[in-house]
């Protein structure tokens, strides 16, 4: 894919390094002649979609909605001249009486369910959300409203309105945390809250909700997913003593001065 300066190559799966090495050289290839000088990968048109790959791991079985890779794949963007752009990863804390006894109590934002029986009205709060909070996010890109709910309709399945919440602040959407079961795990994937209101545990409020839940529906793991480096979510998780299992990598190449 094209953008004014610069270029994106997809996902795409390979047989072995050197068939990999030269698709990947051709797609660069093409879009240098394109008038690319900077090539980001791998990245399916959008964050909204599939990106990054996995680079480190230590085993730990994958969750829905997880990008899957063998690790091989990173040493054939390493040796085309790629470099790591942004890093992200994955991590896991048990949901036992010694990891929650640190959650935050007192006054705070109104944690409220998803309501399935209104699912598409809250998509589009969710889409609404989104578009504040993520703005500022690295490569971010404006997506329509239909686009958005075409894209997440499909993903209703998963919610448990016990773990897919809205916070609230005088009766106003503050933010909002997609969070499901995977088995005995719960998979903490989104959380968003708007800029203007961050700083005020609105995110730490949803999060503690939503351990709780799942304690009590017997779940015994949390994940939290795919956090880009740097991002605040990374202090609310470490708080309960959240270990890496995972790692992540988006690659660019630089063209040559």
């Amino acid at each position: 894919m094209i953008y004014p300066d610069k270029g994106y190559i997809g996902f795409f799966d390979m047989d072995d390094p050197e068939s990999g090495a030269l698709l990947l050289r051709s797609r660069v290839d093409a879009l240098r002649a394109s008038g690319c000088r900077r090539i980001i990968a791998p990245i399916d048109g959008d964050t909204w979609r599939r990106y990054r790959l996995v680079s480190w791991s230590d085993g730990t079985a994958a969750f829905p909605l997880e990008p899957q890779n063998p690790l091989w794949y990173n040493d054939v963007y390493l040796k085309a001249g790629f470099q790591p752009l942004a890093e992200y990863s994955s991590g896991a804390f048990p949901l036992g009486g010694v990891a929650l006894s640190g959650l935050p109590r007192g006054p705070g934002p109104r944690i409220r369910p998803f309501d399935l029986r209104d699912g598409e009205n809250e998509l589009a709060r969710i889409y609404t959300l989104s578009a504040q909070g993520f703005t500022a996010n690295f490569l971010y890109m404006d997506i329509t409203r239909e686009d958005f709910l075409a894209m997440y309709r499909p993903l209703l399945h998963l919610v448990d309105p016990d773990l897919a919440v809205f916070a609230e602040l005088d009766g106003q959407p503050a933010g909002f945390l997609f969070a499901f079961p995977a088995g005995e795990r719960l998979i903490l994937k989104t959380i968003t809250v708007p800029p203007a209101l961050r700083g005020r545990g609105i995110g730490a409020a949803m999060v503690s909700h939503a351990l709780r839940a799942a304690q009590a529906k017997g779940l015994t793991q949390a994940v939290a997913a795919l956090i880009s480096d740097g991002n605040r979510s990374l202090d609310i998780v470490a708080a309960y003593g959240c270990v890496p299992f995972r790692r992540y990598t988006l690659y660019c190449l630089e063209a040559a001065a």
